[in-house]
Parts: structure tokens; C-alpha cells; sequence
């Protein structure tokens, strides 16, 4: 029977490495997630996930990531590909909050370091989408830039009070996402449904609040004078096939609307 586990509070609340979902806690087939929160008392981790690839986004701070004999220094919304079932450590002098991706996989591919502030001048990497009301700013860490199995991720940032993920879609069949919302000084308000009569879930989210979408159209909209911000981490049912953005099933009332995210 499904767990139905759609709406995880503070996924923040803990240093260290936190696991926030997993199949086992979750209705996720394949995302596995976790929050890496380090500071002057807890300065580093070091994980491994057995046969799966990861990825890693940095949300605040700035560090270091050692992934084999490469290490890497990071900083806000640099990305991190990790190789199938490859150590990593994450490690700072100050302050650093990363969202953390695994998926199962059979294939591998080498570890790969974005650098934000390289990928937002590059092609493809830094998008504008929408207009008014449903304005929003995507930025991809690690999407088809990267070499991978099944994993993307990346940030949506919206205009005050505008929803994102609009036109509302879906895309169960292809690809399961998890949101992790940030920088958001009140709260919005997430929908997740297949019928609109009979949602799986309408909530207010609150800033470190993550949501998990397996199946539904799942858009959501921020507060008058406020955005609403989220990191997502994005996962093909298979590998490669549906490793992609876009490719979406838009919610048939709203087809001549543009935008994904």
C-alpha cells in the first residue's frame, strides 16, 4: 500500500548529514535525498551510496567537495555529479547547506564540479520562463550538461506573489522530483493532484518544507510580496531514456500556456 508521505517538514533541523527521503520512508521508486548542513561544530561528512549516482547542489555557504583524488570548492548553487556508488566528503571552515540527490543506477560516469557562476552565461543553463502572474528564473546545476544515469537538479525562483511550475503538469509515466524550498521569508502554497476534486496534497510550505511528487499536477504559487523558491531534484524511471527537462504532460485545460518548472 502506498505511503502517501507527499509533505516533509524542516528538512533542515539537524547538522550533519540528514536523509530526509528514501523509497523506504517515501512512495519514491528511486530518489533517495538528503540535507547536508555543516558549520564550525559539525565541519564535515563523508558518505557513499552503494550502486547509486548523486548529485549535490549548494543552497547557502561555501566548502569543499572530495570526490576521488579531485576536490572541489563550491559555493550557492554549484553542482557536484558524483560517480555510481563513489565516496564523497563535504567538508567547511564556515557555514555550508547542500541538497543532496541518489538514485540506483548500473551505469557510471566521471565526476563532474558546476560552477554557477560559469553555468548561468552558459546556453541553455539560465532560464527566464513564463510572464505575469507565473514568472520565474531556472537555473540548472546538473541537467544535460553533465554526463549521468538518471539524476538532474537545479533551482526555480519566482517573482513575488506568481506561481511556478505553471502550466500545471505532469509527468508520472517518465520521472518522479522531490522540491526543497529555500530563501522564503513567509510561505506558499503547494498543489499536488490527479484530480483536482480529490488532491493528494494542498498545503502551505514553509522554507526548508520538501515535497515529494510521484505522480500529479504540482504547481504552486508564493504569498503577495514574497517568492517562492525550491531547489528540485529530478529523476528518470529509467537510465538515460527520461533524463530530460521538458517532455511534460500539461493539465488539458491549460494547454495553450507555456512553461515548465
Amino acid at each position: 500500500m502506498p505511503m502517501q508521505n507527499w509533505h516533509i517538514r524542516n528538512t533542515a533541523a539537524g547538522s550533519g548529514r540528514t536523509v530526509i527521503a528514501t523509497p523506504a520512508t517515501s512512495d519514491f521508486k528511486f530518489i533517495s535525498a538528503a540535507r547536508i548542513i555543516l558549520n564550525p561544530e559539525t565541519p564535515g561528512i563523508t558518505a557513499r551510496n552503494d550502486g547509486a549516482e548523486t548529485t549535490l547542489l549548494v543552497l547557502h555557504g561555501a566548502g569543499s567537495v572530495t570526490v576521488g583524488d579531485n576536490t572541489y570548492q563550491v559555493s550557492r548553487f554549484d553542482g557536484v555529479y558524483i560517480p555510481r556508488g563513489e565516496e564523497f566528503t563535504v567538508e567547511t571552515d564556515e557555514t555550508l547547506d547542500i541538497l543532496e540527490g541518489s538514485a540506483p543506477t548500473g551505469l557510471t560516469f566521471p565526476a563532474a564540479h558546476v560552477r554557477h557562476e560559469e553555468a548561468q552565461h552558459q546556453e541553455g543553463m539560465y532560464l527566464k520562463v513564463g510572464a505575469e502572474p507565473y514568472y520565474r528564473e531556472i537555473h540548472k546545476a546538473i541537467a544535460d550538461n553533465v554526463q549521468g544515469a538518471k539524476l538532474m537538479t537545479g533551482v526555480t525562483m519566482s517573482k513575488p506573489g506568481n506561481w511556478t511550475s505553471w502550466p500545471p503538469h505532469e509527468h508520472a509515466a517518465t520521472q518522479e522530483e522531490l522540491y526543497v524550498f529555500f530563501d522564503m521569508p513567509r510561505f506558499g502554497t503547494q498543489y499536488v493532484y490527479t484530480d483536482i476534486d480529490n488532491p493528494e496534497l494542498i498545503a502551505p510550505v514553509y522554507q526548508d518544507d520538501a515535497v515529494v511528487i510521484v505522480k500529479g499536477y504540482h504547481p504552486n504559487v508564493a504569498v503577495p510580496g514574497y517568492p517562492i523558491n525550491f531547489a528540485w531534484i529530478l529523476c528518470s524511471l529509467e537510465d538515460l531514456t527520461y533524463r530530460k527537462l521538458g517532455g511534460v504532460n500539461v493539465q488539458p485545460e491549460f494547454q495553450m500556456e507555456t512553461g515548465l518548472r
